[in-house]
């Protein structure tokens, strides 16, 4: 009864992944942007304020959450024409 309801039972699959393509690629990119510039002038704003109000602690912990957005990110910057790597 067993064999019967599970015929496969033990049996190895292999699946080939797909490869992917360029849009793919691109999607990912633009995603990864998206969420970068978002989660960049979010910040930048609040550092804004922290300043405004004068909120020294504030503005340090900003600040360093600004700095490790832009190591997690910093590929996705563009640099202003004419600046060299």
């Amino acid at each position: 009864m067993y064999e019967k309801q599970y015929p496969h039972e033990g049996m190895i699959v292999f699946v080939k992944k797909e490869e992917p393509n360029g849009y793919e690629h691109v999607a990912q990119l633009i995603i990864e942007q998206s969420i970068f510039q978002y989660q960049k002038n979010k910040l930048m704003e609040q550092i804004d304020e922290s300043l405004i109000a004068g909120n020294k602690s504030l503005f340090f912990e900003l600040s360093s959450q600004y700095n490790k957005l832009l190591e997690k990110y910093g590929y996705l910057q563009t640099k202003p024409t004419g600046e060299s790597a």
